[in-house]
């Protein structure tokens, strides 16, 4: 997995285009670190765009977006959803000066259902900056463990670019066009939704000698080894599957394997039995924040694999409630809809 330029806080300002030497598009290919701050503070990404001689190509967090290159402007168009679920899409207007694009975004037209609804809607409008990755030969780097003890909570803008659309393979799209999220979704019937979703919960680690101890505010928890053992050749997949870490430098690079299938999210993204995660943990200088980076790499479903990220920040007074999941309650409202049977006709669609 490629590292990540490291942009630290940024201040973003709202920029005047200038006069600027005509940029050659092939200068807007390659892999750059991708910032977007409407208010909050800035949320990370990676942004990837490929020109192909006709046109580009273009994927943030592993979703696909919308490219348009004129001279030295640029245009991206990147989905997201509201908080109930709508698609909308920030188009990023800005321009390239060597190694850094920037510009602004918003707000858009609303739809008609954030007309009808606006609370549940974002508006968005802000700034966004992307700064080249250069590609550096990898280093060897010394071990050098660090304590990711505590509790932890989501820093203001520490969700990382959220994306609605992923680059699905065509059976994965099938799986998806046939979703239903009523009768298919598992947290539905309080199946766990799996550590793609799981990986942005709040948390509370706990160092012990040869693992982490990671305990999710919803109440499920996970081991990380760090004694140097490798998964086992056979064992029974799990929602959080087996997870052992390594690390570079200070960073823990964790790989998760033996994952019961599952979906990204609400939309049914599958994720396969034979899916792999891989995580990066990094700790400030001061030790109040943590970062994280999550890839899913499951060939079987995704031609790029989806990201997430995270900032937490330290909270030794936060406290977390277990969520309690009932899930007679979905089945008797599947029997009072007369639902039962279909549900059941359903069982090819289990996970």
């Amino acid at each position: 997995m490629k590292k990540f330029a490291s942009l630290g806080t940024l201040g973003l300002i709202a920029m005047g285009f200038q006069s600027l030497p005509v940029a050659g598009q092939e200068e807007f290919a390659g892999e750059w670190v991708l910032s977007i701050d409407q208010g909050r503070g800035p949320m990370m990404g990676h942004l990837e765009l490929v020109h192909d001689g006709g046109g580009f190509a273009g994927h943030v967090e592993g979703g696909p977006i919308t490219v348009d290159v004129e001279g030295n402007r640029i245009e991206l168009g990147i989905d997201d959803r509201t908080g109930a679920g709508e698609r909308y899409v920030r188009t990023l207007t800005g321009e390239l000066n060597g190694d850094v694009m920037e510009g602004r975004f918003g707000p858009e037209e609303p739809s008609q259902f954030c007309r009808n609804f606006p609370l549940s809607c974002d508006e968005p409008a802000g700034t966004w900056k992307a700064e080249r990755i250069m590609d550096a030969p990898p280093l060897e780097q010394t071990p050098l463990p660090a304590d990711f003890s505590g509790i932890w909570v989501t820093a203001p803008g520490g969700g990382g670019i959220a994306r609605y659309t992923m680059d699905l393979t065509p059976a994965a799209q099938a799986w998806v066009d046939e979703f239903d999220t009523e009768l298919d979704l598992p947290s539905q019937r309080c199946v766990s939704s799996g550590l793609f979703r799981r990986f942005t919960s709040n948390i509370e680690i706990m160092k012990g000698d040869t693992h982490f101890t990671f305990l999710y505010s919803v109440g499920e928890a996970r081991r990380i080894y760090t004694d140097g053992r490798t998964p086992p050749e056979s064992r029974f997949p799990t929602p959080l599957g087996y997870s052992v870490g390594t690390w570079e430098g200070s960073t823990l690079v964790v790989t998760t394997t033996h994952l019961q299938p599952t979906v990204r999210g609400y939309r049914g993204e599958p994720i396969s039995e034979n899916a792999q995660f891989e995580e990066r943990y990094t700790l400030s200088e001061d030790g109040m924040t943590l970062s994280g980076v999550l890839v899913l790499h499951d060939p079987q479903n995704y031609r790029k694999p989806p990201m997430r990220r995270r900032v937490w920040r330290r909270d030794p007074q936060a406290e977390f409630t277990l969520v309690s999941c009932d899930p007679d309650s979905f089945f008797r409202q599947l029997y009072e809809d007369g639902k039962m049977e279909q549900y059941i006709d359903r069982t090819d669609r289990r996970l």
